[in-house]
């Protein structure tokens, strides 16, 4: 995995860890989240490949806990096709001599755990890329190797692996790890007190799991039961939080639509144009953008929204779906308004209506902006993180890299220091809360991902924007010179 940040506050330990191996034009290279997760790199690195699939695995994870808390599971255990088979064996396992508890061997609670848990993950995240990627997961595999092997840490532990021909297959390890074992015990019993059912802790080590065979009953009642313990492991450690993603061509897709027809947006939304699936994540883009209803926490920073701080007016809905920009009493469609608007509107919209523990990601959200606009954007973005929520991003920014680096080395500072410096009192990001990461070309083909340093009194550190400076001002002085100049 990546290298880990100093342990302590909201940072302390990652929420989601990628190990990505043949991705796309990913090589190798490790990802842990933080509350502020960032990439930089060249184009065509992997960087929008990587944001990409962070999207679905959240997505998969806040799609197993919903099934958790909901009961969904028990829908994929029974339609699993092995429903009958794990009932006959929890049946043979039922205690004699007025006992109601049994212990469950191991690998048939790793089946269990399989058919339910394991494997609505399993579909709820092959589904998602299919659909976020926009193309068959074959084509999702590094140029010349024979498979992507994807390694999920974390609250789900899970490994994913992807064939050039198009099979893929994850494997989902059958303990949720992160909760002690203590913690862990008293859930299960607190839960297996509750009602016909079972007890199931563990560790990173493996499955311990105890059924219970109450009132007569046998069987299917006992393997349903160690299943809803299970599931209720999974609601509790699990991250419920959505995931919205901004790509690169937000403010495209809204000017065009806005221009031929508001009503086309609402369409993306639903998925469907002309009868067609949309590919990639578009109808995400449209849902965000389209979704009407009170802002929560997302829209709440305490000093009024992102457009009002860089342009100053607001955007919103008027007339039958179309977004404008309202500003000095002019009412401006969004596809006829600044481009720099237009690409930060569906920045705005989106924060308006994430609440806390959702996740933002958003593809080069210094798009279009003067270096002086991206000086509040930062601010906005770290705001998120302040607030309960996850921020990743992608930047070809110098500027808004230099204005994050300066939020890192504010967070050593005391709020009167940072107040005396011009900075509100959540003007600052901590250094464990961060995970700056590099894509970088290797020599053996493909690109990496490495860590970068960061530090609280040194900030962050990557050289990649001073390499290009450095290398336009020797070309530079190599033309004076040429001319037969001398410094």
């Amino acid at each position: 995995m990546a290298r880990k940040a100093r342990a302590g506050g909201r940072g302390g330990s990652p929420d989601i860890e990628l190990d990505i191996s043949n991705f796309g034009p990913i090589a190798r290279g490790g990802i842990a989240l933080r509350p502020l997760t960032i990439f930089v790199g060249p184009n065509n690195s992997g960087k929008t490949y990587a944001s990409v699939l962070l999207h679905s695995v959240i997505s998969s994870c806040a799609d197993l806990a919903g099934a958790a808390r909901s009961g969904d599971w028990a829908g994929q255990l029974l339609e699993s096709g092995a429903f009958h088979a794990l009932s006959g064996r929890m049946a043979r396992l039922a205690p004699g001599n007025g006992k109601d508890r049994a212990h469950v061997p191991r690998d048939l609670a790793e089946s269990i755990h399989g058919c339910a848990a394991g494997g609505f993950f399993e579909a709820a995240l092959l589904s998602h890329m299919r659909r976020n990627f926009g193309s068959p997961l074959g084509d999702l595999v590094h140029t010349g190797a024979r498979h992507s092997r994807i390694r999920i840490g974390g609250p789900i532990t899970a490994s994913v692996s992807i064939s050039c021909g198009g099979r893929a297959r994850v494997g989902v390890d059958p303990v949720f790890p992160g909760r002690p074992a203590r913690r862990a015990r008293a859930h299960a019993e607190s839960g297996a007190r509750r009602g016909p059912g079972s007890a199931a802790s563990g560790g990173r080590s493996g499955m311990r799991a105890t059924a219970r065979y109450a009132d007569g009953r046998r069987g299917h009642a006992a393997l349903l039961g160690l299943a809803a313990t299970m599931a209720g492991h999974a609601s509790m450690s699990i991250p419920s939080g959505a995931s919205h993603y901004l790509p690169a061509a937000r403010s495209g897709i809204m000017c065009a639509l806005g221009a031929l027809a508001p009503g086309i947006i609402q369409g993306y939304a639903r998925g469907l144009q002309g009868g067609t699936a949309v590919p990639g994540t578009l109808s995400d883009l449209a849902d965000s953008i389209t979704r009407r209803g009170e802002p929560r926490a997302g829209g709440q920073n305490g000093r009024g929204g992102v457009i009002p701080d860089l342009f100053g007016g607001s955007v919103g809905w008027h007339g039958a779906g179309a977004i404008s920009y309202r500003h000095l009493g002019a009412q401006v469609p969004i596809h006829r308004s600044a481009s720099g608007i237009a690409e930060t509107a569906p920045l705005a919209l989106a924060v308006a209506r994430m609440g806390v523990g959702d996740t933002l990601i958003v593809e080069e959200p210094e798009a279009h902006l003067h270096p002086k606009s991206q000086v509040p954007l930062a601010r906005h973005l770290v705001g998120l993180v302040r607030r309960g929520m996850r921020v990743i991003l992608s930047t070809h920014s110098d500027f808004l890299l230099e204005q994050l680096d300066i939020f890192v080395k504010l967070g050593s500072l005391t709020p009167p220091k940072r107040a005396r410096r011009g900075y509100g009192k959540g003007d600052y990001v901590l250094d464990d809360e961060i995970a700056p990461y590099a894509f970088a070309r290797s020599a053996k083909g493909g690109h990496t991902i490495s860590e970068l340093e960061h530090s609280a009194d040194d900030g962050i550190s990557y050289d990649g924007f001073i390499d290009v400076v450095e290398s336009m001002a020797e070309d530079d002085y190599g033309i004076y010179a040429a001319r037969g100049n001398r410094w």
